[in-house]
């Protein structure tokens, strides 16, 4: 869900980390989950100098221009987070979304992270960095009946879901019992729940979380019951491209990702610029 700019920043205004917070700290109170998959096969070899990145400024939270017309998002400061672990110098440059295949392509970039979707076509040309962020599926509903939603308590109620899309095709498979009432954008998902016209909605975390946390909601709604993260159905990831021939970049970026996994850096970023966990 691309919600307005302006509702979106305005958002993040309040969610940037204090200056007393310390990597790992939010996450754990969270308990927001490790993302980034195990190391298997050999250790990487040496660092690069220096990672020329490039993404797009229409995307926010995870890639924008803030007030102060500098790039950020949590795909840019992912992907600055690991050139510090790198301890090594990186440049991000903007660019239209349809032109970031292309300055790899013409050795313009090193790396895209910008959220490219990994796919047969692409991976001609591009290799992908293990997984940095994937956006489970949520149950919204509202206030007071926030009741842990279940094929059993689900039966018989009307979920809303954007039709035709992986959330449909999810509740149609395991709820059966539920009654699909289908919108044609996140809005009116939303409008209708508010309205009382569905018991519940089921969808995208981030714009959920965006939509429960803005004017609209007006405090009338939460998050129930737990993440659903099925990779068949919700894919398995948000990854940095570089080219398809550059494995020892690939294998570097990799490397980082696992160790700002595991020292909780990523969760909180991620926690910086969703107005809640996601999980």
């Amino acid at each position: 869900m691309r919600l307005s700019k302006i509702l979106i920043a305005t958002i993040l205004a309040a969610c940037v980390l204090g200056p007393g917070s310390s990597p790992g700290a939010r996450a754990a109170q969270a308990d927001y989950p490790q993302i980034v998959p195990l190391a298997t096969g050999p250790a990487t070899a040496a660092n690069p100098p220096s990672i020329r990145f490039v993404t797009s400024d229409d995307f926010p939270p995870f890639n924008f221009v803030d007030g102060s017309g500098l790039i950020t998002g949590f795909n840019v400061e992912v992907a600055r987070a690991i050139c510090t672990h790198l301890s090594i110098p990186c440049t991000v440059q903007v660019r239209p979304f349809p032109l970031l295949l292309g300055t790899i392509r013409d050795n313009k970039a090193d790396a895209i992270a910008a959220g490219v979707a990994d796919t047969p076509a692409l991976r001609r040309h591009l290799a992908y960095s293990v997984p940095y962020f994937r956006e489970p599926a949520r149950f919204v509903r509202r206030w007071p009946a926030l009741v842990e939603p279940s094929p059993r308590t689900l039966a018989g109620k009307a979920v809303g879901v954007i039709s035709g899309s992986r959330y449909a095709d999810f509740i149609r498979d395991y709820f059966p019992a539920a009654t699909p009432r289908t919108a044609a954008t996140e809005a009116d998902l939303f409008a209708l729940l508010k309205d009382g016209e569905v018991d519940a909605v089921f969808t995208g975390a981030v714009g959920a979380a965006f939509w429960l946390a803005g004017p609209a909601a007006h405090g009338c709604c939460a998050f129930s019951g737990g993440a659903y993260t099925e990779p068949a159905y919700f894919g398995d990831g948000m990854k940095i491209a570089v080219a398809a021939d550059n494995m020892a970049l690939k294998g570097s970026i990799d490397g980082a990702l696992r160790a700002l996994d595991a020292d909780g850096t990523l969760a909180d970023l991620a926690l910086r610029f969703f107005p809640e966990s996601l999980y």
